[in-house]
């Protein structure tokens, strides 16, 4: 799914996860070999099933609808320790970051010359929502 500006903007934070997953980690859902009515949310790159926290399944399971497939996504837009991940890839990315705090939370990537900042109420909030923009290049 293509997201405009102003759409990422008016995520909520829950919404934030399956959106960060699937543009910054090129995340999808496939179906298993043997049984195609169940889906698994994979990992980057579509290579393994979804192991983005240091190796470990990270509640992925078996689910028999891709809507049910991503309820196994990580928490980005919510949990702070998932979105450190995201600010990992962007500098993975060649993405410089800055996370500050002054009233709201404050997230400024730069790429090549090109900024990009947001603030929100929650620092995974305004980080995921950055990332995206800066990936998507809105």
């Amino acid at each position: 799914m293509t997201l405009t500006r102003e759409e990422i903007l008016a995520l909520d934070p829950i919404e934030l996860g399956p959106a960060v997953a699937e543009h910054i980690f090129q995340a999808k859902v496939i179906g298993k070999e043997n049984f195609p009515e169940l889906r698994l949310l994979i990992g980057w790159f579509g290579k393994e099933a979804w192991k983005p926290m240091k190796g470990t399944w990270h509640n992925a399971e078996w689910r028999n609808s891709e809507e049910k497939a991503w309820l196994d996504c990580p928490r980005f837009g919510e949990d702070i320790s998932a979105a450190w991940e995201v600010l990992n890839k962007v500098i993975e990315m060649g993405m410089e970051i800055n996370v500050g705090f002054y009233k709201k939370w404050d997230c400024d990537l730069d790429y090549r010359g090109t900024q990009w900042n947001e603030q929100a109420d929650t620092a995974p909030e305004a980080i995921c929502k950055t990332a995206l923009l800066a990936v998507l290049g809105l």
